[in-house]
């Protein structure tokens, strides 16, 4: 009886317990539906992963946890490649696409407290605790509600950061405003903040003290995805069993936001988004909310905006259109949405007329009922937040970026 050979697919991940507990979600999911493949994991060190010295706002790569990934497809040493959708930058490499979004969990941040102070909320700490976070948006939204507090960074994997709250002393590193100079100093975490889905993937929900259910999170917080080939479509059908239509939409519309504000590492950046059924009449609802906050969280930018999306979301094999050609904000938003929601991805192409797009765009805009409100900070904010309010306006790009896209698909499809 002739022995069956099954066809390896070759898996890229980061090295960490998260990561790895990651692409062997992925990897499940889709054993179910391919038996007959044989995946194998091949774990890839990033500059995220080396640099654990240095604050992430500090390095200023907005590719810290994918490049080396993207590299390793690139040469063809992996098929595809697991990420957490927050850290893929906006911008993608020639050649690569998100195959699929998945698993979209909470995108809410959890405080954990050291030994002593299990139980306990951030407003319970005495002042001058000390709550360890990597992220300068937790800082400036924390900070704000919380300025009796020390808010300092903390560096390393899931279970390093653990490990150093729940040590009875460690080292964490402090900067000069003026030098510019970290100093090492011995001291002790009373709390660290990090993501809600990371700590339910690791099975360490017990380790919650406190979700902050009404702060902005990062965008596309929660998210994982696939990244793969372009041409490589034999890894595109596959990936499309993985696909989860209403976690892409919600987290186009975020990456649209951090697309048009140029944000990433080094900004404070937040968001929050709701996509849900309404009723027959507009089934749909996709709901965003962005904030650019100054360093310090004294002052910020907010606006919101919803938007009834004008048809069902699609099905899996309705899921195909073009990238957009050309180099502009516009055009990378386009190639955006089809290299997020694409199954079958092919390249950019001029047959396509773009005054079609641009009149699917304002037909689409006529339709929709938005809502709106802004809010600025005084003169003496930030160059940054001098120009939020306007920029925050891209909002509207990214649900309409959302609505286009589906009705792209009608019209190939019609």
């Amino acid at each position: 009886m002739p022995v069956e050979i099954k066809q390896t697919v070759r898996v890229g991940t980061r090295r960490s317990q998260l990561a790895l507990a990651q692409t062997k979600l992925a990897i499940n999911m889709l054993e179910l539906h391919y038996p007959n493949l044989h995946f194998v994991v091949v774990e890839i060190s990033t500059v995220g992963d080396k640099i654990l010295d240095v604050a992430l706002s500090k390095i200023g790569d907005k590719s810290l946890f994918t490049k080396e990934l993207e590299v390793a497809l690139l040469s063809e040493e992996v098929d595809f490649v697991v990420h957490s959708l927050k850290d893929v930058p906006t911008s993608i490499p020639p050649g690569l696409v998100l195959g699929c979004v998945f698993d979209r969990a909470s995108p809410d941040d959890v405080v954990l407290m050291s030994p002593e102070n299990r139980g306990k909320k951030l407003s319970d700490l005495p002042s001058g605790s000390i709550v360890g976070t990597s992220a300068l948006r937790r800082v400036a939204s924390l900070q704000r509600l919380y300025p009796r507090l020390k808010f300092v960074s903390i560096r390393g994997n899931l279970n390093t950061r653990l490990k150093k709250l729940d040590e009875p002393h460690t080292h964490f590193a402090t900067e000069d405003n003026h030098q510019k100079q970290f100093d090492h100093l011995p001291t002790k975490y009373d709390a660290i903040i990090l993501a809600k889905a990371g700590i339910e993937r690791l099975g360490w929900s017990e380790r919650i003290d406190q979700v902050l259910s009404d702060q902005f999170y990062a965008v596309s917080q929660g998210a994982l995805a696939c990244e793969c080939r372009e041409e490589d479509t034999f890894i595109l059908s596959i990936l499309s069993k993985l696909h989860c239509e209403p976690a892409a939409l919600s987290s186009i519309a975020e990456r649209a936001l951090m697309s048009g504000l140029d944000g990433g590492c080094s900004t404070p950046i937040g968001v929050r988004s709701h996509i849900g059924s309404q009723s027959d009449e507009h089934p749909w609802l996709l709901s965003v909310v962005g904030c650019v906050m100054s360093l310090d969280g004294s002052q910020c930018v907010n606006c919101s905006l919803g938007s009834e999306l004008p048809h069902r979301i699609p099905k899996e094999h309705e899921l195909r259109h073009r990238a957009a050609s050309g180099n502009s904000r516009e055009d990378s938003v386009d190639r955006e949405i089809s290299t997020d929601l694409a199954k079958n991805s092919f390249a950019g192409s001029s047959s396509e007329p773009k005054s079609l797009v641009n009149r699917q765009i304002n037909e689409e805009k006529s339709k929709e009922h938005k809502r709106h409100s802004c809010t600025g900070s005084d003169e003496h904010q930030a160059s940054l937040l001098l120009q939020a309010e306007d920029k925050l306006k891209f909002l509207d790009s990214a649900v309409s970026a959302v609505s286009l896209c589906m009705v792209f698909v009608q019209v190939q499809d019609e």
